[in-house]
């Protein structure tokens, strides 16, 4: 019980491979149940569920899973016969040549819908999560000498995993390492993996971090490309509160100190992203986090943002002069209307 859940996903694949070996292809599906439900606005339609059982003892998991198992060939059968006729009126007219039963092509079609069910133990937030609150660092110590010991430490409390091993394995000891860095220095250093392009955190400012199959390798290097984003990420944040710095306070009719502020901001999230990928993303926090500074109600700066930003960032673009300049009068006159 507790286990996390990339460790109960990792548990119940190896299983269902043994049942597989041991029942046959059929079996895979027995965490999955189907029924014909009216959903939202698009009629009665195959209603696909996954649901994994909870992992407490052996012996409960274990009968559970068997019960599931049992319950899918149940599903099955009836599926091959309809013998319930829950599904047959829902089948495609007329016969469409696979020689399927009526009933499993009724499951599979009308613009069907799985449900998974979502993880919400996540144990740390996403770098763009963050408040400003969570983030400036002019009041909170940091000493950077203190890193490659830190880093060190965390990296030999548990083994490497491969870069073979399992995605969720691997997933789970970066979110260790960062779990024990913010234990060390507070939310701010979840922002470590925060990297330049098609990280693992897409779209951010940091360099000398890219993922898991990429920078780790030694538990030595990997121990040295861990402390370089620390420090990286913690040196843009120190960047972005001297920027701040530059501009604020703003009251919220200067339209020009908006303006100003919020194209510099722009550009230079987009020289440090070198606008590769998600680079908006990253973009637009700072922006929130600049708004945050300056004051702004916490209930409007989100609308203010996506309002302003308008779909006029892309992936992988630089926007021009223009663009910028409009985006930054937009947001500027929202400010305004809105007040601090």
């Amino acid at each position: 019980m507790g286990t996390d859940w990339r460790l109960v996903d990792f548990w119940y694949d190896r299983m269902t491979e043994a049942l597989v070996a041991h029942l046959g292809d059929w079996v895979v599906g027995w965490r999955y149940t189907v029924a014909m439900e009216n959903y939202q606005d698009r009629g009665v339609i195959p209603l696909w569920r996954a649901q994994r059982p909870e992992v407490t003892t052996p012996g409960e998991t274990l009968a559970r899973l068997a019960d599931a198992v049992v319950a899918w060939h149940e599903l099955l059968v009836e599926l091959s016969t309809d013998a319930r006729g829950r599904f047959v009126a829902a089948a495609p007219a007329g016969v469409d040549g696979t020689g399927e039963p009526p009933a499993w092509r009724a499951v599979q079609g009308h613009g069907r819908i799985t449900i998974y069910p979502a993880h919400q133990d996540r144990r740390l937030p996403y770098p763009s999560e963050l408040s400003w609150a969570d983030t400036d660092p002019r009041d909170r110590f940091f000493d950077p000498d203190t890193v490659r010991s830190a880093v060190s430490d965390l990296v030999a409390a548990s083994e490497l995993p491969s870069p073979a091993a399992d995605w969720r394995l691997r997933d789970l000891w970066l979110e260790n390492v960062s779990a024990g860095l913010v234990d060390r220095y507070g939310w701010w250093a979840v922002g470590w993996r925060w990297s330049v392009g098609e990280g693992e955190f897409d779209g951010g400012p940091v360099g000398s971090w890219c993922c898991f199959s990429h920078s780790v390798t030694t538990p030595e290097a990997t121990t040295t490309a861990i402390s370089a984003a620390l420090l990286e990420w913690r040196h843009w944040l120190d960047d972005v509160a001297e920027r701040f710095d530059r501009f604020l306070p703003l009251a919220a009719d200067d339209l020009d100190g908006w303006e100003r502020a919020v194209a510099h901001l722009v550009t230079a999230v987009g020289d440090r992203t070198q606008y590769e990928s998600e680079w908006h993303g990253c973009c637009m926090t700072v922006l929130g986090w600049f708004l945050d500074a300056a004051g702004v109600a916490s209930t409007g700066r989100e609308d203010m943002i996506e309002l302003a930003v308008a779909g006029r960032f892309d992936r992988w673009v630089e926007p021009s002069r223009a663009v910028v300049e409009s985006v930054a009068e937009d947001l500027a006159r929202r400010v305004a209307a809105d007040g601090l």
